[in-house]
């Protein structure tokens, strides 16, 4: 009898052995699966912006999506639509907070109203430069940008707001006046003129600052405006003013606004992907600035002959005198981002820092 008990005992020692072998293997096999299902599926992020699709705002992140697909064999693209077609320009960060879209290509004067820290881009010369070398100005920019007091800063602020910053890019080098007929030498010439502004507070308190008036208009409006006599001029980029073929035939270069075009992305949406995903949109965004920049100076080397040789545009470089006069006029600007703007100050003080 003890020598059947004994046997029964071996037998359900072997019985459980089994099952706890079965069932291990079970788990073992549910856990490869699960990470296999994670590394094979696909996700696809929609992407708003307001430009045309023959606009650096598009091709920008056709670059972005070629290159977030190439570095994860697939599992990751970048579905953009282009031309305000899901949304006007006002309306995509607020969309992305609320999870209509994932990703946005937006620019600082459009940010201004989400955070006015965003108004910093809008102060007039904020970054060193050289009229003859573009690079000057762009490295100083990016120097900026990259810095933990100064791009990454704001950066933060963003996230904690709920939206990750990629990238702070951008689609030409800094804004200056355009004008038809009268020139802008310095802050006495500009007097009395009407000039659109992208809004924001700071750009129109520059054109204030001058004697110029500030009128904020959609840039479908300002071409016509421009030709039926109602503006005098606007502040633009020299190579949206080339693109557009914008009526003008005088260009003042001084850096009185100095826009950024961040990629953004909502912050629940980047955080919910996996981690690999999460990594390969970081450093795509870290290559993105340094094929902006690439991009920008070969294009302005190409375009800014054209607006003389091909629009007949004059351009004008303000002598060293005339200058100062712009800056020193222009500090109002700087005292209303310093005292109206919550960080302003601890901005302008990395700002001095950092240059």
């Amino acid at each position: 009898m003890k020598k059947v008990s004994l046997f029964l005992v071996i037998l359900l020692v072997l019985f459980m052995s089994a099952c706890g072998n079965s069932t291990s293997s079970t788990e073992r096999g549910n856990t490869d699966a699960a990470a296999s299902n994670e590394s094979n599926e696909k996700y696809v992020l929609k992407l708003a912006h307001g430009f045309s699709t023959t606009h650096f705002m598009h091709t920008f992140m056709e670059w972005f999506n070629n290159e977030v697909q190439e570095r994860s064999d697939g599992r990751l693209s970048i579905e953009i639509f282009p031309s305000a077609q899901l949304m006007p320009v006002d309306q995509e960060l607020p969309s992305l907070i609320q999870g209509q879209i994932d990703m946005v290509h937006s620019s600082s004067p459009v940010l201004t109203s989400f955070d006015p820290i965003w108004n910093f881009f809008e102060l007039p010369f904020i970054f060193d430069y050289d009229p003859n070398d573009p690079l000057v100005y762009l490295n100083n920019r990016a120097q900026f940008n990259s810095h933990e007091k100064g791009g990454q800063h704001i950066a933060n602020i963003m996230d904690e707001k709920g939206v990750k910053v990629l990238a702070i890019g951008y689609i030409d080098t800094f804004g200056s006046i355009f004008t038809n007929d009268k020139l802008v030498t310095d802050a006495e010439s500009s007097k009395g003129l009407r000039i659109r502004t992208p809004g924001g507070i700071i750009t129109p308190e520059t054109l204030k600052a001058i004697g110029a008036s500030s009128v904020t208009i959609s840039g479908a409006e300002a071409i016509p405006a421009l030709q039926q006599g109602m503006l005098d001029g606007l502040l633009t980029t020299p190579m949206y003013a080339y693109d557009a073929k914008l009526p003008v035939n005088k260009y003042t270069v001084a850096p009185l606004f100095n826009p950024v075009t961040p990629v953004l992305i909502s912050k629940n949406k980047f955080e919910s992907l996996p981690k690999d995903l999460q990594e390969i949109l970081v450093e795509t965004g870290k290559d993105y600035e340094k094929y902006v920049k690439e991009t920008i100076v070969q294009s302005l080397q190409e375009q800014i002959p054209k607006l003389e040789s091909e629009m007949g545009v004059e351009i004008y470089y303000p002598t060293e005198e005339e200058i100062a006069s712009l800056k020193e006029a222009t500090k109002t600007s700087w005292d209303l981002f310093e005292k109206g703007v919550e960080g302003g100050k601890e901005l302008i003080d990395a700002l001095q820092e950092i240059q």
